[in-house]
């Protein structure tokens, strides 16, 4: 009977830590990459990566199919202006929050392949902020602090893409524009 006592109290215990093991992981998981990417590249800055290869590690197992480009967003000073052309092949542009939730993107593929040759421009705004009091393409973050990643195919004859991960840009918009 004391067995059973203590397999039920294991079991308790093990499902009801695992709600607390769930919520904080992955924002401790994402304070070591912002920390970590935050080392090497400014806040509000695009941050162009050296292609990866087998010894890459600044995020678990990086694609050697991608270019890749972030920008570490902090819009306690106001809202940031995301500026990227669009090549032909594989590109996209995601937004994670502190928790590692993805919460916008923007991309290339199927319906939305109508973007290619074109310029996105992207005015991502806080939590408290008000979208409609911006013009063009609006994101709003649900955390002041946050990752926005750029990736393009490196595949075969990479030059357009990375032309448009080097032309991007990611700055500080101290105001906002009334529409």
């Amino acid at each position: 009977m004391i067995l059973l006592r203590w397999i039920v109290a294991i079991l308790l215990c093990g499902w009801l830590g695992q709600y607390p093991l769930a919520m904080l992981v992955p924002n401790l998981v994402m304070e070591r990459v912002y920390s970590k990417i935050g080392e090497v590249a400014d806040y509000n800055q695009l941050n162009v990566t050296p292609r990866v290869d087998e010894n890459s590690r600044w995020v678990v197992r990086p694609s050697p199919d991608l270019l890749y480009a972030s920008c570490l967003y902090n819009l306690e000073q106001g809202s940031i202006v995301i500026s990227a052309p669009v090549p032909e092949r594989y590109w996209s542009m995601q937004f994670y929050q502190m928790n590692t939730d993805n919460f916008a993107g923007i991309t290339n593929q199927r319906e939305q392949h109508s973007r290619v040759g074109t310029q996105v421009e992207v005015t991502l705004v806080g939590p408290d902020a008000n979208p409609a009091e911006y013009s063009g393409k609006v994101i709003q973050s649900p955390t002041t602090r946050g990752i926005m990643l750029l990736r393009a195919s490196a595949i075969g004859d990479h030059s357009q893409a990375k032309s448009a991960i080097e032309n991007s840009s990611c700055t500080v918009k101290l105001k906002h524009v009334t529409s």
